[in-house]
């Protein structure tokens, strides 16, 4: 009895350093190891959506910085650089009424990114982001009946749906696509 209660805490312990040693190595494993920092210029925007430039690169910024994994810098010396450019926006019709009226619009945006190692200035990857946000012309947000931001909460339940709910979808837009990319740079290695 003694041993098959010793080997049962042998067992944990080991299965508790495993569980631990995989979670720590699924995070920091997945950044290669010379880069210890990453600059993050302002993207450029060629569109002639106003704003666009300093809401996503301030988005990808805060979003990195959540995760916790790699030190964000302004030195042109840094072990790495994400650059990009906002490469098309549009507005268009997305769910129709009954009388065939427009009830809500989709704001789509795609961006060009790359994360470049500044060691050998080689590729850590390059690749096209796209997301979206609905809303509606006719309505507040805070009482139009939609997820807006796609949180899974409505209207006055949700304390971020309020304001104009182009802006609205514009933001739900940047959130997607900064949350890709450090998904995207999280995932590298």
């Amino acid at each position: 009895m003694e041993l098959k209660k010793r080997l049962t805490k042998i067992i944990s312990f080991h299965l508790i350093f495993l569980l631990f040693g995989c979670a720590y190595y699924s995070m920091a494993g997945s950044i290669p190891v010379n880069i210890k920092n990453v600059s993050i210029p302002l993207f450029n925007n060629e569109t002639v959506e106003f704003e666009l430039s300093e809401k996503l690169t301030s988005e990808i910024i805060q979003e990195i910085s959540s995760q916790n994994i790699i030190k964000i810098t302004n030195d042109i010396d840094s072990d790495s650089i994400i650059n990009g450019s906002i490469t098309s926006v549009s507005d268009g019709p997305y769910v129709f009424n009954n009388n065939e009226q427009v009830s809500e619009y989709r704001f789509s945006l795609s961006v060009k990114v790359a994360w470049i190692d500044n060691t050998d200035d080689s590729a850590l990857f390059e690749k096209t982001f796209s997301a979206f946000g609905t809303y509606s012309i006719d309505n507040d947000p805070s009482s139009d009946g939609l997820d807006n931001d796609n949180d899974g909460i409505i209207d006055g339940d949700d304390s971020d749906e309020f304001g104009d709910s182009r802006e609205l979808a514009i933001n739900v837009a940047i959130n997607k696509i900064a949350v890709d990319i450090v998904n995207t740079v999280l995932s590298t290695w």
